[in-house]
């Protein structure tokens, strides 16, 4: 019997027109927790990652994995950093996604680390060849940026192909013994 797997396709052609907001349409004034969750699970959402919650964002401040809010406010670079753990922390480890974006952005700017970032994530899920950019960022941190988006999405690939099988045939029960 063959299954179809339509649901799983569905979700990988949305994927195709995910478009991640750039540095610049982030919002720039300051903002609470509770606005910083809602930006960063909105864009989330498509990808079918677990939300980040408050308590998750306060977590992180308490734990120095992002900067600490300023009077309580959030600026864009605490975004684009929650963004990218809410991403990553489907395969990764918090310090591991810390290390990685430190890795990054020790030879390069945050805001064009992240603009490239976007831009490879979104060229991989149109399943277009992600050119090289050694004039934007270094070869070593752009490798990194496509494996680590590559693990991602072949995790969350097969957890919905897994989910859709599910729903369609409960696997049999093997005897402990």
């Amino acid at each position: 019997m063959e299954r179809k797997l339509t649901n799983y396709r569905q979700w990988q052609k949305q994927l195709q027109d995910i478009r991640l907001p750039r540095w610049k349409e982030l919002p720039s004034l300051g903002l609470y927790v509770d606005q910083v969750v809602t930006v960063v699970n909105e864009q989330l959402a498509a990808f079918d990652v677990e939300p980040l919650t408050k308590a998750m964002v306060n977590n992180y401040v308490k734990k120095k994995v992002i900067q600490a809010p300023v009077k309580k406010k959030y600026a864009v670079n605490q975004l684009v950093d929650l963004l990218l753990i809410g991403f990553f922390k489907v395969s990764f480890s918090i310090d591991d996604i810390r290390a990685g974006i430190a890795q990054v952005t020790i030879s390069t700017y945050p805001q064009q680390a992240y603009e490239h970032f976007a831009t490879i994530l979104e060229t991989i899920l149109a399943e277009q060849p992600v050119e090289s950019a050694a004039d934007q960022i270094d070869p070593a941190s752009q490798a990194l940026m496509e494996a680590a988006i590559q693990a991602v999405l072949a995790h969350l690939k097969a957890k919905h192909i897994f989910a859709e099988m599910h729903d369609h045939q409960q696997p049999l029960d093997v005897e402990k013994g």
